[in-house]
């Protein structure tokens, strides 16, 4: 009988995984799928993106900001992480208890380019320079403190089936271009990116082998 497991050396351990979530975690997440199309992150932009984005800021200030949303509080959905994968190959049911331990916190996530700048570290990121009270965005809330999970559950596994667990989620996007002025004079400029997730959770899916 040949069973094949697919997993990470701490499930072969104690079957616990803890992970965190931290400031630019988003851009490592697996996937993201904007709600609506033509939506992009900032990091997919090109060099004609930014052509045309700039060309929006056709105005000079004496000082401060100019800046231009180019998608504004996009929804998306989002696979942060896969924890586990087990595939069943054999004639018997594969049966396991799986504990799954997190702690996070939610918040907005930044993001920049070019001259910009980021401030602070861990939960007390931002732009530099208040760029952020300039930005046309609804995403205003900060969530501060962290968010104990502890989960565990008796799983089985089917014959010809594979099961995984994976941490997906919620979340919208703003991102644009922006230009800072000292008189006249424009000495800094590139793109800006703020993610914020309004919701994680576990899924486990279980399909067949050959649906795959």
């Amino acid at each position: 009988m040949k069973k094949v497991f697919i997993l990470s050396l701490m499930f072969l351990m104690c079957s616990v995984m803890w992970k965190g979530v931290e400031g630019s975690d988003y851009k490592t997440y697996q996937e993201i799928t904007f709600l609506h199309k033509g939506a992009k992150l900032l990091s997919e932009y090109g060099n004609k993106d930014f052509e045309k984005f700039y060309g929006k800021l056709d105005k000079r200030r004496f000082w401060g900001w100019r800046t231009y949303t180019a998608y504004k509080d996009e929804e998306l959905s989002f696979i942060d992480d896969t924890l586990y994968v087990i595939i069943n190959e054999g004639d018997t049911a594969i049966e396991e208890t799986i504990k799954l331990s997190r702690d996070y916190s939610l918040k907005k996530q930044y993001s920049v380019s070019g001259s910009l700048g980021i401030n602070g570290s861990g939960s007390d990121k931002g732009f530099k320079l208040g760029l952020e009270e300039e930005i046309e965005s609804t995403i205003t809330t900060t969530v501060t403190g962290t968010i104990e999970e502890s989960y565990s559950m008796k799983i089985q596994v089917d014959p010809g089936t594979k099961l995984s667990i994976q941490i997906k989620g919620e979340g919208k996007i703003t991102n644009g271009v922006a230009k800072y002025y000292r008189f006249w004079r424009n000495v800094k400029k590139g793109g800006f990116e703020i993610f914020w997730i309004t919701t994680e959770y576990y899924s486990i899916e279980k399909v067949r082998i050959d649906e795959d």
